[in-house]
C-alpha cells in the first residue's frame, strides 16, 4: 500500500531534513504557512511524535485544501487513524485526487469493497459527456474511478473484472503509463498485452510489451515490438523510449558501425 503523499513526498522531507526547517519552522507556521507547517509535521512524525504531527496538521486540514487532506488522511492512517482518514475522504470521493487516497487508506483499513461500492456508484451515475446520441464517453466524476476500481478488483484477485473495468476508460494513458498494459504484464498477460499494442495508438502498451521482453533477455523482440508500432503509427511515438533502450544495450555504436 502507498500511504506516503504522492509528489514530491522523499524530496520535500529530505529538503527540510538537509535544510534544518525543525528548528526555524515556528515563526512561518505561525503565519499560517502550509509547508512550513508540513515540513514541521513530516519531522515530528520522523522522530516518533506521530500524535504531535496529526494536531499540527488538524487545523489545516479542517480548511479543505486538498493537498493538505491528502497529507493529513494519509498520516492518520499510518498512524491507527485510518477510521478518521476514510471519514473524512468520504464525501470526496468526487475529486479524482483525494479519491486516489481513499483507495489507498481503504487497503490499510481493510475497507476495500466500502470503497468500491462508492466507486461503482460514481460510475452509474455517470452521464453522457455530449449531446450525441452515439457518444460514448462519460461525464465521471471522479474520472479515474474506473481506473482506481480496477485497482481494488486487482487486489482482491479479481483480475477478469480489473481488465474489463480498465477497456471502458475514455482516458487510457496516463503520465506516459497505461493501467491496463501495466496490469497485463504484471500477471503475465503477454499475448493479451500484444493484442492491445496493436490497438493501442498511444504507444504506451507496446512501451509496457518492449520493457517485458526487455526483462526476459529478448532484446530482439523488443526492437522489432517498437519497430512494427513505428511502421503503422509513426516512430514518434515510441522514438525516445527505443532510443534509450538502444543505448542500454550499446546499439547505437554498433548500428552506427
Amino acid at each position: 500500500m502507498v500511504l506516503r503523499t504522492g509528489v514530491g513526498a522523499v524530496s520535500q522531507r529530505s529538503a527540510a531534513v538537509r535544510a534544518g526547517i525543525g528548528g526555524s519552522c515556528p515563526p512561518y507556521i505561525a503565519t499560517g504557512w502550509w509547508p512550513a507547517a508540513r515540513a514541521r509535521a513530516e519531522l515530528l512524525e520522523d522522530w516518533g511524535r506521530a500524535q504531535e504531527a496529526i494536531a499540527l496538521s488538524r487545523p489545516y486540514a479542517e480548511a479543505g485544501d486538498r493537498l493538505v487532506l491528502d497529507f493529513f488522511t494519509r498520516l492518520l492512517a499510518r498512524h491507527g487513524q485510518g477510521a478518521e482518514a476514510f471519514a473524512l475522504l468520504r464525501p470526496r470521493i468526487e475529486d479524482w485526487f483525494l479519491a486516489e487516497c481513499l483507495v489507498d487508506v481503504a487497503e490499510a483499513e481493510g475497507r476495500d469493497e466500502e470503497a468500491a461500492a462508492l466507486l461503482h456508484a460514481r460510475v452509474e451515475a455517470a452521464v453522457p459527456a455530449c449531446d450525441d446520441p452515439d457518444c460514448s464517453r462519460l461525464r465521471l466524476e471522479p474520472a479515474n474511478a474506473f481506473t482506481l476500481l480496477a485497482k481494488i478488483r486487482e487486489r482482491q484477485g479479481r483480475i477478469e473484472e480489473a481488465i474489463d473495468l480498465l477497456r471502458r476508460r475514455d482516458v487510457t494513458s496516463v503520465n506516459g503509463r497505461d493501467a491496463l498494459a501495466d496490469l497485463l504484464a504484471r500477471h503475465d498477460r503477454i499475448e493479451e498485452l500484444r493484442a492491445y499494442a496493436a490497438s493501442e495508438y498511444h504507444g504506451h502498451a507496446t512501451q509496457r510489451l518492449a520493457e517485458v521482453l526487455e526483462e526476459r533477455g529478448d532484446e530482439e523482440g523488443a526492437i522489432a515490438v517498437y519497430r512494427e508500432f513505428a511502421e503503422s503509427d509513426g516512430m514518434w511515438h515510441v522514438a525516445s523510449p527505443l532510443s534509450r533502450m538502444l543505448v542500454r544495450h550499446r546499439r547505437v555504436m554498433k548500428r552506427s558501425r
